[in-house]
């Protein structure tokens, strides 16, 4: 089976059918945002509302993201044996539910529960960028594309304005009440707009494989992700367990019947470069905008000293706007230059704007103008991407790329997080730490335009311009 045969397999949506169908992907890819991050602020007003402690409440979430990172993986390679827009369903409903539970906790294991149901939400997009792919021509597909990161990337740090403003007013559980009331809506949409995708693949589904590659990003993650918290032996020993998890993977894929994804596309530089782009990418570029610089910017002693709330108002919210603006232009642009030019692109930009950020880091507007230039780079960079995992995924296996490369994000966000914080943990304070942080990530970000250059294309995605 080649790939043009399967997406054309499925007849193309009418410009009504198209409109209605990006609406509902972009209500439930907001909704699963939602779920994912507005808790995130909360968590102090959550701890006390439980009579817990932050650290308790922060177990709850980092599970959630465990979990959500294996789903997103299982769900997504499940899908190709089964009914994408109900299985998208099933996940929205297992969220809303877990919404619900959470939001009449009485106590953290109550909570931790809700928050692990929560987590289903994480497979909607993989699940989503499948249905663009296989219901949308290359043109649409792009808007569509850059529509969908700018719905997934816009609404983080708005979540948490809106979360903070309804602790103060009304606590914490009205939080999660208002994530469920999105959910329910973004769920109605999605059964009554979507039309269903069928199965692409054909045999059995090689569980032992989706185990074993589930197991070994889980490892990595919590490896990594516990980093800084855990001694250092205890780290390396969970990110070397999942490598060897993951060369095991390998292994069962060349003798396996029906294997999860085929060893030569493993080997191919249209499936692992992708990637090792998204991780550093996501680790260069969220560390800075989500950690460095709104910690900077609230020192009193070596940053700016400002509160919370002007911090995101200066540093978060123009982001999101930028994110917003300009993933759709990318999404438009990709197709006619191609999604890898535009990638390169976006990766290019952020390079020197960090060099500058770190070289002026004490002076404010230079941070301001700099930090918007990153997002600049961060929406470009995403949607491209985004693209790249659903264009270039085996045509036998559609949604594995996408899904693994949801997994690439987390692995890459939790890597910056930790790498930023040991840089910028030094006693006492000092700005040369988030200088140190800044050139590191821009390293990282270098690192990943140069891996950009290795992507290769694909003979039966010529559909699409690569």
């Amino acid at each position: 089976m080649n790939q043009s045969a399967t997406y054309r397999s499925l007849p193309p949506a009418t410009p009504a059918g198209s409109t209605k169908l990006i609406a509902a992907l972009v209500l439930a890819v907001v909704s699963c945002q939602l779920y994912i991050s507005m808790p995130t602020p909360a968590l102090p007003g959550i701890a006390a509302g439980l009579h817990t402690s932050t650290a308790a409440i922060g177990f709850a979430q980092a599970l959630a993201a465990l979990f959500g990172g294996v789903l997103s993986v299982v769900t997504a390679a499940y899908s190709d044996h089964a009914k994408t827009r109900l299985l998208m369903a099933l996940a929205m409903t297992t969220a809303f539910l877990g919404a619900l539970v959470s939001a009449m906790a009485p106590d953290t294991t109550i909570f931790t529960i809700g928050r692990c149901l929560q987590s289903a939400s994480a497979v909607v997009f993989p699940l989503a960028l499948r249905v663009l792919r296989q219901t949308l021509d290359a043109r649409q597909f792009g808007k569509a594309m850059g529509t969908i990161t700018a719905a997934n990337g816009g609404i983080v740090g708005l979540d948490g304005l809106l979360s903070g403003w309804l602790i103060d007013h009304y606590g914490f559980r009205s939080v999660f009440v208002t994530m469920a009331s999105v959910g329910l809506i973004a769920t109605i949409a999605l059964v009554r707009w979507i039309t269903e995708i069928p199965a692409t693949a054909g045999g059995r589904l090689d569980w032992l494989g989706l185990v074993l590659l589930s197991l070994a990003l889980a490892f990595v993650e919590f490896g990594i992700g516990s980093a800084g918290s855990t001694p250092l032996g205890a780290v390396i020993a969970l990110v070397a367990t999942g490598v060897v998890l993951f060369g095991v993977f390998v292994f069962t894929q060349g003798r396996a019947s029906h294997p999860l994804i085929q060893v030569r596309y493993l080997r191919s530089r249209s499936t692992w470069p992708v990637l090792v782009v998204s991780a550093l990418a996501t680790a260069g570029m969220l560390s800075i905008v989500n950690f460095v610089i709104p910690v900077f910017s609230q020192n009193r002693a070596i940053g700016f000293g400002m509160s919370a709330t002007t911090s995101a108002l200066l540093f978060i919210v123009p982001i999101c706007l930028i994110n917003v603006i300009f993933a759709p232009i990318s999404g438009a642009l990709a197709p006619r230059v191609g999604w890898r030019r535009t990638l390169r692109a976006a990766m290019a930009l952020t390079v020197p704007a960090l060099a500058i950020l770190a070289l002026g880091l004490q002076v404010e507007w230079v941070v301001v103008v700099m930090v918007a230039l990153i997002g600049l780079g961060l929406a470009g960079a995403l949607t491209s991407l985004n693209g790249l995992s659903a264009i270039l995924a085996a045509p036998e296996r559609p949604s594995v790329l996408p899904g693994v490369n949801s997994a690439a994000y987390s692995v890459g966000a939790s890597l910056g997080f930790v790498l930023a914080a040991q840089l910028i943990a030094v006693a006492p304070p000092s700005v040369s730490g988030y200088r140190a942080s800044i050139w590191w990530m821009a390293g990282l970000i270098a690192l990943g335009f140069l891996m950009s250059m290795v992507i290769g294309g694909r003979t039966d995605a010529r559909d699409h311009k690569v």
